[in-house]
C-alpha cells in the first residue's frame, strides 16, 4: 500500500526559499499566506545569523540553518481528530486533506497542530493576477487551508512543485511503504528526525542532518515510480522501482 512521504536534507538546503514560492504560485495560495515556510536557526530575524562577527581573525562564532515547515501529514494526525464535521481527512496514500466544502472555520485545527502548518481565510483571498495562479481553484473566505502534498501533481505521477522546483535537490518525495523507494534508502541509511517526535504524531516528514545526502537523485517533475526505464538509467537509478535492494545497489 503507498504512503507517501517527504525528505529533507538540511544540510543541502541553502534557504533560497524556492519552496515556499513555488508552492505559493502552484496552489494559488493567497495574498498573506504561505503553506511552505523556511525558518532560520540562528538569530531572531529571517536569515539572521547567531554568535558573534569575527572582529580579530577567527575569532568569530556566527552560525545559521535553515528549517524547512509546512504540514507535516502525521499518520497520528491531531488535526483529523479534533475536526468537527470531519473536514479534514487521511487519504488511503496517507496524505492530509481538507474538505473545503465542509470546513465551517472553526480553527480547532489550526488550535491541535503543533507545528503552527494552517492557515486561515480571514478575508476574501486576493491574488496576482488577480485570476489566480496554477491549477488548484482558490479556497474561500472562512477557511482553514494548508500544504496537499500538491496531491493533485501527485495523482498525475508528478513530485510536489517544491521538490521539483528545489534547486540545492534537498527534498525528496516518496512512498514510504516501498524499501527500495529512495525516502525509504535515505531514512535507513541517514540520521534523520522528525519535528516534535515527543508528540507521538508520527510526522511523514523526515530531516536529515549532520551527513549531507547525495538530495534527489533526478530532475524530472515526476516521481521515481513514475519514471520510464530509459529515465531510471539516465538518473542513476534502478531499472525497475521494485527491483530487490541487494540488486540495486549491487549487492550480491
Amino acid at each position: 500500500m503507498t504512503r507517501y512521504g517527504l525528505v529533507i536534507d538540511q544540510e543541502r538546503c541553502i534557504g533560497c526559499h524556492a519552496c515556499a514560492v513555488s508552492c505559493k504560485q502552484e496552489n494559488n495560495v493567497p495574498h498573506g499566506q504561505f503553506w511552505n515556510r523556511i525558518l532560520t536557526e540562528g538569530g531572531e530575524k529571517m536569515d539572521e545569523p547567531a554568535g558573534t562577527y569575527p572582529e580579530h581573525g577567527q575569532d568569530g562564532t556566527m552560525d545559521m540553518a535553515y528549517q524547512p515547515t509546512a504540514c507535516q501529514h502525521c499518520d497520528n494526525a491531531p488535526c483529523v481528530k479534533v475536526c468537527p464535521v470531519n473536514a479534514t481527512y487521511t487519504r488511503e496514500d496517507g496524505i492530509v486533506e481538507i474538505d473545503y466544502d465542509k470546513c465551517i472555520g472553526c480553527r480547532y485545527c489550526m488550535a491541535a497542530c503543533p507545528y503552527n502548518a494552517r492557515v486561515f481565510n480571514w478575508d476574501e483571498p486576493e491574488h496576482l493576477p488577480e485570476a489566480g495562479t496554477g491549477d488548484v481553484a482558490e479556497r474561500p473566505k472562512g477557511v482553514v487551508e494548508k500544504c496537499t502534498f500538491c496531491s493533485h501533481r501527485v495523482e498525475e505521477g508528478l513530485d510536489p512543485a517544491c521538490v521539483a522546483n528545489c534547486v540545492a535537490d534537498a527534498r525528496i518525495f516518496g512512498d514510504l511503504d516501498d524499501p527500495n523507494s529512495t525516502v525509504s534508502k535515505y531514512i535507513r541509511k541517514y540520521e534523520t528526525h522528525r519535528l516534535l517526535e515527543d508528540r507521538e504524531t508520527d510526522p511523514k516528514t523526515y530531516y536529515i542532518r549532520g551527513e549531507m545526502s547525495p538530495g534527489r537523485p533526478q530532475t524530472s517533475p515526476k516521481m521515481e515510480s513514475e519514471l520510464t526505464a530509459e529515465e531510471r538509467e539516465d538518473a542513476g537509478l534502478s531499472p525497475s522501482p521494485h527491483v530487490p535492494e541487494t540488486a540495486a545497489e549491487g549487492g550480491d
